[in-house]
């Protein structure tokens, strides 16, 4: 296969899956890695792709948030590991608060059945997962609806965070950068996350390894800010060459 079609066939994967990785491609297309690496540094040149830690995403993606079916299905193997590991700094009689990211729609998929919490969220696809969970006390932020993201958000949803007490907060973003910190790609979510923060006693991010190195329009956490950071196994990379000096716990996935 000549080098053009074989950049064309990855551009066309990125596009239809949002992201590629290295190792994965290299096997599909039976080349060495080195050869997918400087593919990628290729497209990534032209603006085609963003370059990640362990492979690209589509450059668009950056730019504008996917709807929340697309998110939900994205890392989904890496997502789960991730919350089934965060799931771990919980203790009964906590109240909760998870964001619209669908990797916190798997820590609600993952809390256990026998541990008492009161789980506040903004998002109805969290609230739909743990509807008939006994052991949950459910809280819904209300607000304006977005329906591509399924959640709420605006003055409302401020004011309503505003009246809680809030032990935990577990959140995502589009992209981590070691300098800059946690992104998002829609200003609204980003300066709802940002009060969020400062609202918790304790916070803690939930990033899989495509979002490592990115960086997308809003930035709106400092890792220093952090009390914790849960990565999927192949952050561990990442974070041994560009987290070394950052003062929250690390955690990775099994």
């Amino acid at each position: 296969m000549l080098a053009a079609e074989r950049q064309r066939r990855i551009l066309d994967l990125a596009r239809r899956e949002g992201t590629v990785r290295t190792t994965e491609l290299a096997r599909s297309f039976e080349v060495t890695e080195e050869t997918i690496r400087r593919d990628l540094d290729l497209l990534g040149r032209r603006g085609h792709l963003k370059r990640t830690h362990g492979g690209a995403m589509d450059s668009a993606a950056v730019l504008a948030e996917p709807p929340h079916s697309q998110r939900q299905l994205r890392q989904l193997d890496e997502k789960v590991a991730i919350a089934r590991e965060a799931v771990k700094f919980l203790t009964g009689g906590e109240t909760v608060l998870l964001d619209a990211s669908s990797t916190a729609l798997q820590i609600a998929s993952e809390l256990p059945p026998d541990l008492p919490l009161r789980v506040v969220t903004y998002s109805l696809a969290v609230v739909e997962r743990l509807a008939t969970h006994e052991s949950i006390e459910l809280i819904q932020l209300g607000g304006l609806y977005d329906a591509r993201g399924r959640r709420f958000s605006g003055l409302l949803t401020e004011a309503a965070i505003r009246a809680l007490r809030i032990d935990r907060f577990f959140f995502s973003g589009g992209g981590l950068d070691p300098e800059r910190g946690i992104s998002e790609p829609n200003p609204d979510q980003a300066r709802l996350k940002q009060l969020m923060l400062k609202h918790s006693t304790w916070n803690c991010a939930l990033m899989d390894h495509t979002k490592l190195g990115v960086q997308t329009d809003f930035f709106f956490a400092s890792l220093d800010g952090l009390d914790a950071i849960v990565m999927d196994r192949e952050g561990r990379t990442f974070a041994k060459s560009h987290l070394k000096n950052v003062s929250c716990v690390l955690r990775f996935s099994r």
